[in-house]
């Protein structure tokens, strides 16, 4: 409204000035109108000051307001995604672990990142953008029909074709190009992951140039996309330019050949002074309507991820409240959690995959037992204590950890059930922090990092650097050895102090020495720690309380070390070439 009033008050000071130069009277419509409104009894000079003061304040008034809300509406925005991603991230992350490995991590962090912030802050905003131009555009063009309706209506066919006409060329190809570039930006990240984490096997294998050159080709392809975005995105003003000018001359040859020279001059400054306002307005429009069209791509992602997530709604619990629940748990450790495992007739298969990856397992184990869990390759031993941890859910058969579904266990004893994997996630941060896990600086006891560290012994290498605890390891912890890595994940299980410990594998980097201590630790822990090892080394579970023997996904036997060496030829030829029973 105070542009339409703005623009008004600019035409009638052009036919004024015209009239007042010429010595003529203004048109009749323009004398009412100024009387009608007291000013009647100015003078001609103290009468355009006033409407050109009038018209300046007004414009200026709405070139101030409509940047101070749209801030406000992009900030709300800028806090809706922050809401969105973290709800995305909630459900994804309370998935079974089949369900996460569905997408690749690059295309998931794209979905969590930059397809939330372009469904949020770029769809979303310049949606609110294009609503409140097109209702500018509105009341213009309303305001124009009652000024001069042939003049409105030639101008508003004139820029409906214009806006259509750009709108229909330029729509199709930003969309595409906005996902090329996406789409090479997310092979381009894969592309880095992959040769910094081969860096040795593509140096000695000589292939750093094919990265090179894959890297090369991919950002080629990248930088060509976001060109194209630019030069789209630059079209449209120097297709308003052009469309002013021309719009512009064919207004005045037709106004002064066909009407009087101050009404003629007065419509035209009406339009001058319309087009400036609407030529930037459909400027913002066409620049929302393109962001919309490139930013459909990284949108799309998200939609994806939220629809397979159903769409999800709750709002994540506040970071306090669990730094809270941790703490009081470290604080007063897991003393009502009686860490007893069974399982009866476990069955479970990967979506999409042959057969069964386990079938009719049946386990027992006792608050404070050892278990190995033995068995060639490919036998289903990770996947059994995946199921274990609760991160994949079986098909069928009963499963409880401390009397509770293991989901259940982890929701009401954080840390109690801790768990080594055999390739260790470092992050690029502090010794610290990779011990803690998440937690923040100041909810970190040193005191029980400390004593992880010195159970997973690994105490007197920290002690020995200068920056101790805050030691930054590099990323994926490239600064230390296989060993010190694999230690590391130890003391990180061992720094909430859980009542039951799955390992995977976790001792197989370790040297012999390094190895017999951390058994000899673990031994340590099984009057409070129920242990689950899984282990080709047989030195590593040679004195566990059970050994479940799997082949194929299936149980073969189930005793002690002795027993199942008994009943299974494989293992017991294994354990007879290791040394650990008699030939």
């Amino acid at each position: 409204m105070l542009d339409l009033v703005g623009v008004t008050l600019i035409g009638l000071v052009g036919a004024l000035s015209l009239a007042t130069v010429q010595g003529q009277q203004p048109p009749k419509t323009i004398a009412t109108l100024v009387s009608a409104v007291g000013l009647g009894n100015l003078s001609d000079v103290t009468l355009l000051e006033v409407i050109a003061g009038a018209a300046a304040v007004l414009l200026l008034a709405k070139t101030i307001i409509s940047p101070l809300l749209m801030v406000k509406v992009f900030r709300f925005l800028a806090r809706r995604q922050a809401i969105v991603s973290a709800r995305l991230a909630k459900a994804l992350l309370s998935c079974p672990l089949t369900f996460v490995q569905r997408r690749s991590s690059q295309e998931t962090s794209a979905a969590l990142v930059q397809g939330v912030s372009a469904a949020t802050v770029a769809i979303l905003g310049q949606t609110v953008v294009a609503v409140s131009e097109i209702a500018l555009l509105t009341v213009l063009a309303v305001g124009l029909l009652f000024v001069d309706p042939a003049v409105a209506l030639g101008a508003i066919v004139f820029f409906a074709i214009f806006a259509m006409g750009l709108q229909k060329i330029l729509g199709h190809r930003i969309s595409r190009v906005g996902t090329q570039a996406l789409t090479a930006d997310i092979a381009s990240l894969s592309a880095v992951q992959e040769a910094l984490g081969a860096y040795r096997e593509i140096t000695v294998a000589d292939r750093r140039l094919l990265y090179v050159g894959r890297i090369q080709g991919l950002r080629a392809e990248a930088a060509r996309a976001s060109a194209g975005l630019q030069v789209l995105n630059l079209l449209p003003k120097y297709a308003s330019e052009g469309a002013l000018v021309l719009g512009g001359f064919s207004l005045a040859a037709v106004l002064f050949s066909t009407r009087p020279v101050p009404l003629a001059a007065g419509t035209f400054a009406l339009f001058l002074a319309t087009a400036t306002r609407i030529m930037p307005s459909l400027l913002r429009l066409q620049s929302a309507a393109l962001s919309i069209r490139s930013s459909t791509g990284p949108a799309t992602l998200t939609y994806a991820l939220s629809a397979d997530l159903g769409h999800p709604l709750d709002t994540p619990q506040e970071g306090r409240d669990v730094r809270e629940s941790v703490r009081r748990i470290l604080a007063s450790g897991h003393r009502d959690f009686a860490p007893r495992i069974e399982l009866r007739d476990i069955a479970f298969s990967y979506p999409g995959g042959r057969g069964t990856a386990l079938q009719g397992i049946n386990m027992l184990v006792a608050e404070g037992q050892s278990v190995a869990i033995v068995g060639r390759s490919g036998a289903g031993k990770s996947t059994l204590a995946d199921i274990i941890l609760g991160v994949l859910q079986p098909d069928s058969g009963e499963l409880a950890v401390g009397g509770l579904n293991p989901t259940d266990a982890v929701r009401r004893w954080p840390g109690g059930i801790a768990y080594v994997p055999q390739d260790v996630m470092l992050s690029n941060d502090s010794l610290r922090a990779n011990v803690a896990l998440g937690l923040p600086r100041d909810d970190v006891d040193d005191d029980l990092v400390w004593d992880a560290l010195r159970r997973a012994r690994l105490d007197e290498y920290v002690r020995r650097q200068p920056d101790g605890l805050d030691t930054q390891i590099g990323e994926r912890g490239l600064r230390l050895s296989g060993g010190q890595r694999q230690r590391l994940g130890i003391a990180r299980a061992l720094f909430t102090r859980p009542r039951l410990l799955v390992l995977d594998e976790a001792t197989s980097a370790l040297d012999v020495e390094t190895e017999s201590g951390i058994t000899d630790m673990l031994e340590e822990l099984e009057e409070d720690v129920t242990t689950v090892i899984i282990a080709h080394r047989l030195s590593t579970v040679r004195n566990v309380d059970l050994v479940v023997y799997l082949e194929e996904g299936k149980e073969q036997a189930q005793g002690s070390f002795d027993e199942v060496c008994e009943r299974v030829p494989a293992l017991r030829r294994q354990a007879t070439l290791m040394g650990l029973r008699p030939a």
